[in-house]
């Protein structure tokens, strides 16, 4: 507690010292020393409200609630950046908090009020140059959001993670009475996310840029790669690949995540996206789990529509296949503000059970500052 108050306070300095807009102020910095001054600072500060109402029906009973949307959760922000005089250096800094109530992936219809609390996302240091950036802190691995890259317009509501909206409701088995929480079946699997890690991301070699990151996330190592890249080819494409492996130890040992994703969008704005992942560790009694994504949508004017499959294969118990289908649309009438609605059937086919299905409706907006 004392330390999400501290963060929230160093927020709240940025805020109101720095800026009286909300959005960027320039402030003078001090000198390093006498001979190597740094230019002024630049500090962006940003952050969104991302909130909707979703209504989710299970075999248990159907129920709505007041969320904020975890597929881009509530937060805010800011990145500070200056320039080394007399070198080609940037050296700055990136400070990310994250709040939500009701978070979409964890309300149940027990629970359908959750108080909100503060999550460090991007707490590090960097410096930047011809030899690329360095990064020092809590913040992304090397390959984190690389199942992710979506040029759909309609990430904000069909987004590549089926779990994220809806994840704490359950399956349910009527015969058995057995109940498994959708987010434990389905998941993208998309590498180690956000933690404490000495970050590379080098120079780019043409279209590609590649990362490599080390760090430590709940006491295990963790090695992450990654590569993005994009262009043109018949259009506008944007992909990426990447592996991490985690230490956990134990009869577990390693555990290994292989994956990437491609987006492609044509002129015409219709656009297609695919992205695949696997998970495998030593544990025998650890299936080793793949997600597949097939996404098609098409963006006219401040439009985006699309229909998308995932599947995620034996993450919960081998045998499992759980599948998503859905639809989501996203109305942009102003840069800073998206409304958006969408739908979504689970269903989960276990050996030797029948569980019903879970559906999901959200709808919300979500505005950016």
């Amino acid at each position: 507690m004392r330390k999400q108050k501290v963060l929230v306070s160093c927020i709240a300095a940025v805020v109101g010292g720095f800026t009286a807009s909300g959005v960027v102020a320039q402030s003078r910095a001090p000198k390093i020393s006498s001979d190597m001054p740094v230019s002024d600072v630049a500090v962006d500060v940003y952050g969104q409200l991302n909130y909707g109402v979703l209504v989710g029906d299970t075999g248990d009973g159907s129920e709505h609630f007041i969320v904020d949307n975890d597929n881009s959760g509530s937060r805010i922000g800011a990145r500070l950046k200056g320039d080394l005089d007399g070198t080609d250096l940037t050296i700055g800094a990136h400070v990310e908090l994250e709040y939500q109530q009701n978070a979409s992936n964890k309300v149940t219809l027990e629970e359908r009020s959750i108080s909100g609390e503060f999550n460090e996302r991007q707490l590090n240091l960097f410096v930047s140059g011809g030899f690329g950036k360095l990064s020092l802190g809590q913040g992304d691995g090397a390959a984190n959001g690389n199942i992710e890259r979506d040029l759909s317009g309609t990430k904000v509501i069909s987004y590549t993670n089926p779990s994220l909206v809806g994840g704490s409701l359950d399956f349910l088995d009527d015969a058995t009475s057995t109940r498994v929480a959708l987010g434990a079946t389905t998941s993208d699997q998309d590498f180690e996310s956000r933690y404490s890690r000495v970050r590379y991301d080098l120079p780019a070699m043409g279209a590609f840029k590649p990362v490599i990151s080390q760090g430590i996330k709940g006491g295990d190592d963790v090695t992450e790669v990654g590569a993005r890249f994009s262009g043109e080819f018949g259009g506008r494409i944007d992909g990426a690949l990447g592996y991490s492996v985690r230490d956990v130890g134990g009869v577990t040992g390693d555990s290994e995540t292989l994956g990437g994703s491609l987006s492609w969008l044509h002129d015409t704005g219709i656009n297609l996206t695919g992205a695949y992942s696997t998970t495998s560790d030593d544990n025998p009694a650890n299936p080793d789990a793949d997600f597949y994504l097939a996404k098609l949508g098409y963006k006219i004017g401040r439009h985006a529509f699309d229909i998308h499959y995932m599947e995620t294969e034996d993450r919960a118990e081998e045998g499992d296949s759980a599948e998503t289908v859905g639809v989501g649309y996203v109305f942009t009438p102003i840069k800073w503000f998206e409304a958006y609605a969408g739908y979504n059937n689970h269903s989960l086919d276990r050996p030797g059970a029948d569980f019903d299905d879970v559906d999901t409706v959200l709808v919300g907006g979500r505005l950016k500052f």
